[in-house]
């Protein structure tokens, strides 16, 4: 899947919410195939298991399922419940604990319970049921491994996109083909088509997402605005090298003024302040999560000089790089 490719690769490589989904360091794998025959229903988690024929545990998991075949109720432990068709992609950006079943009032099993392990021709698989009609399931894993990640944040806990057009239903099918072939031909370390699929997927169901939503709220409403989201993606592709407010208002195409107005009216908060937040954000996780040292960070999320970074970071968390990274020793 090269990225120069035609069609909804071309659409969304130029698309903003593209250059922030890039950001997010994506990697990702489909790792099992489900044929369940109705009555049904399991439970379901991505677990560390499932993550690790391709990689390391990631920082942050979404789990999703596609409905290849037949349907299935989606429901939360907090009691909601959605439905998913053929074609549709059920997304939990946070990896909740979910079950699948065939309808109502059903008890589901562990899904772990079920998974028959993968062969030379087939993905790990569940076959499982009454014997009635067929669902068939493809279920994968995103996994994001750079932050912050206030796109995903900013997502409910169960989403499921429609894919009601035909050219992206028929784009998803081929993408998870392919790679379901690569894993079954032995080459689950084809780390780059993973990665690609990931950033596709996430992609496509964000957009669907944005333009089903008439009112989204919160970090979604700037990316929402297309003059916001040009701001945003170059925001977020420039923690290293950050760009003026005037800048960011020529990439949105509008005034200064009008540009922080806007800014400021969806983000609830200034372009600078936001950007100040995403660098320190950075840096924090960077001392959380790796060796490096202060001053590599400090050039990392955008600071000439690691005396700055130090006064910036202390100004907005209360301590100094090296406290604020001793504080989180377990």
């Amino acid at each position: 899947m090269a990225r120069g490719q035609t069609g909804a690769g071309t659409r969304m490589l130029s698309d903003p919410l593209t250059a922030i989904v890039r950001s997010l360091d994506l990697a990702g794998g489909v790792f099992l195939e489900g044929v369940l025959t109705a009555p049904w229903a399991i439970l379901a988690r991505i677990s560390p298991t499932d993550c690790r024929p391709f990689m390391d545990v990631p920082k942050q998991v979404i789990a999703y399922h596609i409905v290849t075949e037949g349907a299935m109720r989606v429901g939360l432990e907090d009691g909601s419940v959605r439905e998913a068709g053929p074609g549709d992609v059920v997304f939990l950006p946070t990896n909740a604990r979910h079950s699948l079943a065939s309808g109502p009032g059903l008890d589901p099993v562990p899904g772990r319970d079920l998974i028959l392990p993968p062969d030379r021709d087939r993905l790990a698989r569940i076959s499982f049921g009454g014997g009635g009609d067929v669902t068939r399931l493809l279920c994968g894993f995103i996994a994001a491994n750079a932050g912050p990640t206030p796109l995903l944040d900013a997502l409910p806990t169960l989403l499921v996109i429609r894919t009601q057009h035909v050219a992206t239903l028929q784009w998803i099918e081929a993408s998870i083909g392919m790679v379901a072939r690569e894993l079954t031909a032995g080459r689950i370390s084809s780390a780059a088509v993973m990665a690609q699929l990931a950033e596709l997927l996430l992609v496509e169901a964000l957009r669907l997402y944005l333009e089903r939503t008439p009112r989204p709220q919160g970090w979604l409403a700037g990316m929402a605005d297309p003059r916001i989201a040009r701001a945003l993606a170059r925001i977020h592709q420039s923690l290293a090298a950050p760009v003026s407010v005037g800048a960011l208002a020529a990439e949105a195409g509008m005034s200064r003024s009008a540009f922080v107005a806007r800014f400021s009216d969806l983000m609830g908060s200034g372009p600078a302040r936001y950007a100040l937040a995403q660098r320190i954000e950075a840096a924090r996780l960077l001392l959380r999560d790796t060796d490096l040292t202060a001053a590599e960070i400090a050039f990392r999320v955008g600071y000439e000089a690691p005396e700055a970074f130090s006064r910036s970071f202390k100004r907005e968390t209360g301590l100094s790089p090296a406290d604020w990274r001793a504080a989180q020793a377990p």
